[in-house]
């Protein structure tokens, strides 16, 4: 009589029931574990425009203007747009800065003030480095712009490669008025291969219990 139960559709049954928990567990623990595997998708964009000569000539004069600072004069002086928005359905906090390292954009040129910062940022978020701007670490809010204007004694260098983050689960896009660079974030791809593997065992079982059933 047992034998009879296992080879019945009653076994089927209670066997396709399983089958269907098991899916279900697997969908379940694969949802949560693509949290973890790919975390809230955070974007950052980071744009420099090309950099504003304020003087006609690379020889500090146009007539008998000139541009000064704390008495002295600056060569060849250029201000810098920086533009970085957060682009992302989510925040990126403080803590996104990997060991608390900022965002270093080195302009190769001795820079000379910092012209504007966003607004409603602390008074340290923005620094100088000879001739390195320092950004962070520093919440950046969905959808907020943050624009930094920086004065330079000579000729700025301008590419994708001045730009150093150490961003933790955050999508950076480094661009300039001519080219577009994107660094992705770390995937771990041992969690997803588990994750995936127990939902492919669930999904064999449910086939093989719907073959048993309708045999």
């Amino acid at each position: 009589m047992a034998l009879d139960f296992f080879e019945g559709r009653s076994y089927n049954g209670v066997a396709l029931t399983v089958a269907l928990l098991a899916l279900l567990v697997a969908v379940v623990t694969a949802y949560f574990a693509r949290a973890a595997v790919f975390p809230p998708r955070r974007r950052l964009s980071v744009r420099l425009l090309k950099p504003a000569r304020l003087l006609g000539s690379a020889g500090g004069e146009v007539g008998d203007l000139e541009v000064s600072r704390k008495g002295r004069v600056l060569e060849d002086p250029h201000i810098v747009t920086i533009i970085m928005r957060n682009t992302g359905r989510h925040a990126i906090s403080s803590s996104q800065f990997d060991q608390d390292r900022p965002i270093r954009i080195d302009l190769g040129a001795p820079i000379e003030a910092i012209l504007s910062a966003a607004t409603g940022h602390s008074a340290t978020c923005v620094a100088i480095d000879d001739q390195v701007i320092l950004f962070g670490p520093e919440l950046i809010r969905r959808k907020q712009e943050i624009q930094i204007q920086a004065l330079t004694a000579s000729a700025p260098q301008v590419h994708e490669n001045v730009v150093a983050e150490h961003l933790v689960d955050t999508t950076v896009t480094i661009g300039t008025s001519s080219s577009t660079t994107t660094t992705n974030t770390e995937v771990r791809p041992a969690s997803l291969f588990g994750s995936l593997s127990a939902l492919v065992i669930s999904v064999a079982a449910l086939v093989s219990a719907l073959q048993s059933l309708f045999r």
